[in-house]
């Protein structure tokens, strides 16, 4: 069992263009946790730059702007993250969304969000989220 290669800390402090913006949250969870007083609810959001090597095409780059949005509370439920990702898109005009279960390693349960775009025509995929597992 394990990952079944010797670790090497040399490998492991090496730079490393970020493929997601989830490390910036597990920071965030990791903070929040261990504050001297306990815990107290908090919303962090970033926009930040991540990579992915991937072929370029017409919904994909190698290079883009990725936003994270981080709520942390007693007692949320799906319904609430649901909300919240509504809000947020709602802001920024964009008002038919559809929601599509999907698989994040670290969240559960998770979605795909879909936008309508008018000058398409179509439903095109616009984020993903989920609610962080308990061992996040």
């Amino acid at each position: 069992i394990g990952y079944r290669y010797d670790f090497q800390r040399a490998e492991a402090f090496k730079n490393l263009l970020r493929t997601h913006t989830t490390a910036i949250s597990s920071q965030m969870l990791y903070k929040l946790a261990n504050q001297p007083g306990g815990f107290t609810p908090a919303r962090y959001f970033s926009i930040d730059r991540v990579f992915r090597n991937e072929t370029m095409d017409a919904t994909h780059l190698c290079e883009f702007h990725q936003v994270e949005g981080l709520v942390a509370d007693y007692d949320l439920s799906l319904g609430d993250l649901i909300g919240t990702i509504e809000t947020f898109f709602n802001k920024i005009g964009i008002t038919q969304l559809r929601f599509k279960p999907a698989f994040n390693p670290y969240t559960e349960p998770s979605m795909e969000i879909f936008g309508y775009h008018p000058d398409l025509g179509k439903w095109t995929e616009i984020g993903n989220s989920g609610m962080f597992r308990p061992e996040m």
